[in-house]
């Protein structure tokens, strides 16, 4: 009996101890439909980006992600919740995920004073968390306006979706957690879209916006004024009081597989782990899994690959890439689309080729001939289409 009490009682010290040590983070999702309802009502949520989504579009592997460096992870849907210091009591990291609710004055000086007693916050936009942009328009402003009334009093603004195709961010401002402190590429991550971060006072630029060779022009949305390199951040961090606030300029490095990037891209997957343990004031080396976030030396067969595309209206060549990649080395393939010849250039949506359903505008009569550019480790592929508008 004494060994048995003994050994209960190391037991339940461990699971205090292991449960004192987790840090909460609540995830905050919204409700819009491609024409912009909110909530969406009858019709789909559009790209809500919900924990338990395993779909392309989904967030089940940034939970995971998370789950696997000891965060506890909570969503609540925008409009169920009110931020008070009784519902941000027992958290330590608030995330902003793709809301859209307006958020109140009062609400916003609660975060403030949560911040400076603790809490941390990430937060990132796109146009997308107002509608589908071919409806609502790039220029659509709504979950920008959501989450800058909460972000502005820590000194960043997002500025309105750019519609300027992908970015892999590797120079930093400084050595910091979030980068391995290593400030020239120590930790890599892409993002397309896309919602810059305009700085000021108290908070500082951590990356400054840059494309990384992957083409993303360095602009912003004309309702944004002229882009300016030493303002317009890629990551932004906020120090306030005892609390941390950072801003992000994208959504899609976050997702389980959508177009542009991914979270099996570049090192989005241990950035993430980084970012949500700096929020939370957990700058600890020893809980982010380098075995997993780091490519591995498995078996790498060539991929499957099959293209398929059509003409739309005559103007818009509409492409479907998919990728069979059955192999063991955590290689995911990566996609780059060219163009070969044609009377015209062609206009990619959104500036975007590095996707596996470009589309892309034909603005002269004419034959024009595009090139895939697969890359999977060692294999390197290309695959042609020919499209002809009469």
């Amino acid at each position: 009996m004494p060994n048995f009490s003994k050994k209960s009682f190391f037991i339940l010290l461990f699971f205090l101890v292991t449960f004192l040590n987790a840090q909460n983070v609540l995830y905050i999702y919204g409700d819009v439909s491609a024409e912009g309802d909110i909530p969406s009502g009858v019709k789909e949520p559009f790209h809500q980006m919900r924990l338990n989504d395993t779909g392309d579009l989904g967030m089940s592997q940034f939970l995971n992600a998370l789950e696997e460096v000891k965060l506890n992870v909570t969503e609540v849907y925008d409009q169920e919740i009110e931020f008070t210091s009784k519902s941000l009591e027992n958290i330590d990291v608030l995330i902003l995920g793709s809301n859209q609710r307006m958020f109140s004055e009062n609400e916003a000086d609660v975060v403030a004073t949560w911040v400076k007693n603790g809490g941390g916050m990430v937060v990132w936009s796109d146009s997308a968390f107002g509608g589908e942009y071919k409806v609502v328009g790039v220029d659509n402003e709504t979950g920008r306006n959501s989450d800058n009334i909460i972000t502005e009093q820590f000194g960043m603004e997002f500025l309105t979706d750019n519609g300027a195709g992908n970015y892999l961010v590797k120079d930093y401002t400084e050595n910091h957690f979030l980068n391995a402190n290593n400030k020239n590429g120590g930790v890599k991550f892409r993002g397309e879209g896309v919602s810059f971060v305009r700085v000021s006072p108290p908070a500082k630029i951590l990356a400054k916006a840059q494309e990384g060779g992957l083409g993303g022009a360095l602009r912003v949305n004309k309702n944004d004024g002229v882009f300016n390199i030493e303002t317009d951040a890629a990551l932004a961090v906020s120090t306030i009081g005892k609390g941390r606030v950072v801003g992000l300029f994208d959504r899609n490095l976050f997702w389980n597989a959508g177009a542009g990037t991914r979270l099996s891209h570049s090192d989005n997957r241990e950035f993430t782990q980084r970012l949500m343990l700096f929020a939370a004031g957990v700058e600890d080396e020893s809980r982010i899994s380098l075995e997993v976030n780091k490519i591995n030396k498995g078996i790498n067969n060539p991929p499957k690959i099959t293209i398929n595309h059509n003409l739309e209206k005559n103007k818009f060549v509409n492409i479907t890439t998919v990728i069979e990649d059955n192999d063991t080395d955590d290689i995911y393939p990566e996609i780059h689309w060219k163009q070969l010849s044609g009377p015209a250039q062609g206009v990619f949506e959104n500036n975007n080729p590095n996707t596996l359903t470009p589309v892309i505008e034909l603005p002269k009569k004419g034959t024009y001939v595009f090139q895939a550019i697969i890359n999977d480790g060692e294999f390197d592929f290309r695959k042609k289409i020919k499209v002809t508008k009469s």
